[in-house]
């Protein structure tokens, strides 16, 4: 059998009843800290009006969208909640695959399953099934596939995207395994978005969307699908990584969830500037330290972290602001915070937090360098200028598996960015509707209040 056929008999055979509570739990914290980070999106990335008008181009239906109309068919609707989910930076991720599930998956099932009038339990199990297939699928291809050039989310979240598309409607084991395989001849993102128009680097994120469920419609149709997209001789793991053990990808599938292993960004950056950001942020406020004291920051961090972010100090746009680590940490220490208002052009174009970046230098640390992918992390050195010298080595961030926040914190950063579109009494009525939502017979109710 080849992974494709794998996946599809463990989507086509897992239902509500099979996954352990914790699981379910996480499922629905993560529902809620996407739809967070797409209402961020869709009211702070400068290109959200402009991205819609463009997709209303293509074609028309009857499906809503964040700060749109009710104009958009399925397929359309899902790419822009989640070129919205990703655009600033706030989704979630996987802590070894360097890949945003949440940002393709979470739109799909909330935009298929009020399509096709699913239940909650229904789109809790999708959700955690995209959850499952992407980071399977990544974490076996990281760094390798960063390394060729190919950008992880674009590239695997397709696979889930079809996963939740053909889960949700109600394809057949066959179906699934060439809706997986579709999704592979569709696979497509590179890692350049991140160094010429990172601004737009969220559309291809927000294609997997599109691309995973029009897998499922023509896999519905009866299409064939590559079925060695993965595996086989020029497929995935051969193209865009190297020596990937395929019967590693599905061990212990069903029995280990890979939801468990999910990060929630707590900073609208490049995770892996993220290390490094909190790292100074945290020294900042132990100490005391402002930035009238402050000499010099040395952060020393991996390979791809340096090369992602770790170049830039004066950003031109809020694109080389989410991936400047200067900028970041300089903001961090001066503000003891980094949020969405900080991408901003009056804050990017700051003369003090410019200032302060400029005595920043970031370097690979060949400690750091040798814990990486298996942790991605940073060593921080704050020197004043009397002499002292306050240091700090950080792997585990807030919000990462081994430093998690619950239930509490994701619902303060959900209100928090939900605040921008809407009201106080709707943004804690959806919180509500994401805690009870495998006690819900459909989600009318929860993407009415998104309207």
């Amino acid at each position: 059998m080849y992974l494709t056929e794998h996946f599809a008999s463990f989507i086509a055979h897992t239902n509500y009843e099979d996954l352990p509570q914790d699981v379910i739990v996480q499922a629905k914290e993560r529902i809620m800290d996407t739809v967070g980070a797409a209402i961020a999106g869709c009211c702070n990335w400068e290109y959200a009006q402009s991205f819609r008008q463009a997709i209303a181009a293509l074609g028309t239906g009857h499906c809503s969208v964040l700060g749109g109309n009710a104009i958009y068919s399925p397929a359309h609707a899902a790419m822009i909640n989640a070129t919205f989910a990703h655009a600033v930076e706030l989704d979630d991720g996987h802590k070894n695959a360097g890949c945003h599930a949440g940002a393709v998956v979470v739109p799909t099932a909330l935009v298929l399953g009020q399509e096709f009038k699913r239940s909650g339990r229904e789109i809790l199990v999708a959700v955690v099934l995209g959850y499952e297939v992407v980071y399977r699928i990544a974490s076996h291809m990281n760094p390798k596939q960063i390394n060729k050039g190919f950008h992880p989310s674009s590239n695997c979240d397709v696979f889930g995207a079809m996963a939740v598309a053909g889960k949700l409607m109600g394809l057949n084991e066959k179906q699934l395994a060439n809706g997986l395989g579709q999704a592979g001849m569709l696979a497509s993102g590179t890692m350049e978005a991140t160094c010429s128009g990172q601004r737009s680097k969220c559309v291809q994120v927000g294609n997997a969307a599109y691309s995973g469920i029009m897998a499922a419609f023509l896999a519905a149709q009866n299409m064939e699908g590559c079925l060695s997209a993965l595996e086989g001789k020029d497929g995935l793991f051969h193209t865009q990584s190297e020596q990937v053990d395929a019967d590693d990808v599905i061990r212990d599938l069903g029995v280990v969830y890979s939801i468990a292993n999910t990060y929630n960004k707590m900073y609208p950056s490049c995770r892996h500037a993220q290390p490094g950001i909190e790292a100074v942020l945290d020294l900042a406020q132990e100490h005391q330290i402002t930035p009238e004291q402050v000499e010099h920051i040395w952060i020393g961090t991996h390979q791809v972290a340096y090369d992602l972010t770790g170049i830039i100090k004066a950003p031109q746009n809020s694109g080389q602001a989410k991936f400047s680590l200067a900028y970041g940490s300089a903001v961090a220490l001066m503000d003891h915070c980094f949020g969405v208002g900080h991408l901003t052009a009056p804050s990017y174009t700051n003369p003090d937090y410019l200032a302060l970046a400029e005595r920043v230098t970031c370097a690979v640390d060949p400690s750091v360098q040798a814990k990486f992918p298996q942790q991605r992390g940073a060593k921080v050195e704050i020197i004043l200028n009397d002499g002292r010298t306050y240091e700090k080595e950080l792997y585990d961030l807030k919000g990462s598996p081994n430093n998690p926040v619950g239930w509490a914190e994701l619902e303060a950063k959900f209100l928090a960015n939900a605040a921008a579109m809407l009201s106080a009494d709707r943004s804690k009525s959806l919180v509500q509707q994401f805690r009870c939502l495998d006690q819900q017979d459909d989600i009318a109710a929860l993407t009415q209040l998104l309207l």
